[in-house]
């Protein structure tokens, strides 16, 4: 059985057995290898991997997509699609399997803001499909279960602002905040990120380096301000994160 995964509009991986002829002649991504051969075609055999190596593997790999010349050809051609590499033992429902795969897409968009507008959606879409797709908050007539007794509708979605006269400040509703139906406008990852002490009780917290594309492709100063700059549009974020 042969099958793909697609990395982006540009290239996708093909599933294949371990026993595949032109699997066994592929090399693992070694540099030497990709140097020599002037073309940079990859094999992931998944049992052979432990999922503590997976950052170390992805750190290479990005070294070496950023070292390659125009004289490097990457992927081969098969029925009109562009093959990156072959998976072997792949399991599409393993989410370990998966989140590696993001990895490798991330890897192989053209630009830096490109990767990093990849990997925060893609990790957006992570954590609300934890969030609502797990109804960890179980919310109901627009209540999470934390604020169930109250006359509350916004959860978490306060925070204090700088008045000029008065106290220093005031829990005012996050501005982000549609209060006709209670979503979010800002698809604020740092917001995204946060478990109230509800969560916590019930041993559910969100942490980056548990994340393996926020662990992988940020560097501290940039996980600083993905984790703390709450209350803030993505735009505003993918700023900073270029900027850093």
């Amino acid at each position: 059985m042969e099958d793909f995964v697609n990395i982006n509009t540009d290239y996708i991986m093909k599933i294949v057995h371990s026993q595949n002829p032109l699997a066994k002649k592929c090399a693992d991504f070694g540099m030497i290898d990709i140097i020599k051969k002037k073309r940079f075609f990859i094999k992931i055999d998944f049992q052979e991997l432990n999922k503590k190596q997976y950052k170390k593997i992805l750190r290479k790999l990005l070294f070496i997509k950023s070292i390659l010349n125009n004289k490097t050809e990457i992927g081969i051609d098969e029925n009109g699609k562009r093959i990156l590499g072959y998976l072997i033992n792949y399991d599409k429902n393993n989410n370990d399997h998966r989140e590696f795969i993001d990895g490798i897409s991330a890897i192989f968009y053209p630009t830096r803001y490109e990767r990093y507008n990849y990997i925060y959606d893609t990790v957006c879409d992570y954590l609300d499909n934890n969030f609502y797709g797990k109804k960890l908050c179980d919310f109901q007539n627009n209540k999470c279960v934390g604020k169930r007794n109250t006359s509350s509708n916004v959860g978490c979605c306060r925070h204090f602002k700088t008045k000029i006269l008065g106290p220093l400040s005031q829990l005012v509703v996050c501005e982000h905040l549609n209060m006709e139906n209670y979503t979010c406008e800002a698809k604020c990852i740092s917001c995204k990120l946060f478990t109230c002490d509800y969560l916590e009780k019930k041993g559910i917290k969100f942490k980056m380096k548990d994340i393996l594309l926020l662990n992988t492709f940020f560097n501290p100063l940039q996980k600083y301000f993905i984790k703390y700059m709450v209350f803030t549009p993505k735009e505003k974020i993918m700023k900073i994160l270029m900027w850093l």
